[in-house]
């Protein structure tokens, strides 16, 4: 019985053929974004609140890098758990007290939409920085900083300062406040 063709397919490649091929490769996760193909699956859920959203993933997880990429990799094309995986390494200033978590998970945002996609692409690099910019200056203006070590009072490079950071209770009394932020600035410079 010959194969039937799928409209929807470009060329030779049957939707069976594709799910065979990022089965056999480790890759189902990324299947279901790759609507270039022809490959089409229903639209993710984008939360109404983005910004509660991100808040919301925070507390369950205490991750801040995590709950605002989360909450937006669907809507640009990765799964969560892809999200989650990228990000995790960013919570904590990168586990060194550096960039607040919030922020390069609001960057990982950015770079997911606006990011370059061929070697030389100078002017999504451009509107990337640009949009990295922005994002920055308003969340200094709001926050003064941007590392998580000063956002906190603590070092957060340091065991001790995580220790004293859980004690005093900044994960979920600050933390969520610097996420929420993100959020809300990120939702209009992805405009």
């Amino acid at each position: 019985m010959p194969k039937q063709t799928d409209p929807a397919i470009p060329g030779n490649l049957q939707r069976r053929d594709l799910l065979k091929f990022f089965m056999g490769t480790g890759l189902v996760a990324l299947a279901q974004p790759l609507s270039f193909l022809g490959c089409t699956a229903p639209p993710p859920e984008i939360p109404q609140n983005r910004p509660q959203h991100a808040v919301d993933r925070f507390l369950k997880s205490l991750n801040c890098s995590q709950a605002v990429l989360e909450t937006y990799a669907p809507g640009l094309g990765m799964p969560v758990p892809l999200a989650r995986r990228v990000a995790t390494a960013m919570a904590g200033g990168m586990g060194m007290g550096a960039e607040c978590g919030a922020v390069t998970g609001a960057l990982l945002v950015i770079g997911l939409k606006y990011g370059k996609t061929a070697d030389t692409d100078p002017q999504a690099d451009q509107e990337t920085f640009r949009r990295v910019a922005a994002f920055l200056k308003k969340f200094k203006e709001r926050h003064e900083y941007l590392g998580c070590s000063q956002l906190l009072g603590v070092d957060m490079g340091r065991p001790e300062g995580v220790k004293e950071a859980e004690k005093l209770g900044l994960f979920t009394k600050k933390c969520p406040n610097y996420v929420r932020s993100a959020a809300e600035i990120l939702d209009p410079i992805l405009l």
